[in-house]
């Protein structure tokens, strides 16, 4: 059995939008470089399976101290 590459493309690319949104939100509270870590989850996005890794490993980070005359 086969498997269409156009299936696999438009996978990719709708999990690479879902990673970078999720990513995105997590990597502002958790990182001082978050375009930086979306960036490179949205390219992880290759390897499917790493790409979910990255975002377990972001998600279970430690967030980042507030700081001083901001609203938490």
């Amino acid at each position: 059995m086969t498997i269409n590459a156009n299936i696999y493309v438009l996978f990719i690319l709708l999990l690479m939008i879902v990673v970078g949104i999720v990513a995105w939100r997590l990597a502002r509270r958790k990182s001082k470089h978050p375009v930086l870590i979306t960036v490179l989850c949205m390219l992880l996005c290759l390897a499917p399976p790493v790409a979910l890794l990255a975002l377990l490993i972001l998600a279970l980070w430690r967030e980042l101290p507030a700081e001083v005359g901001t609203r938490q």
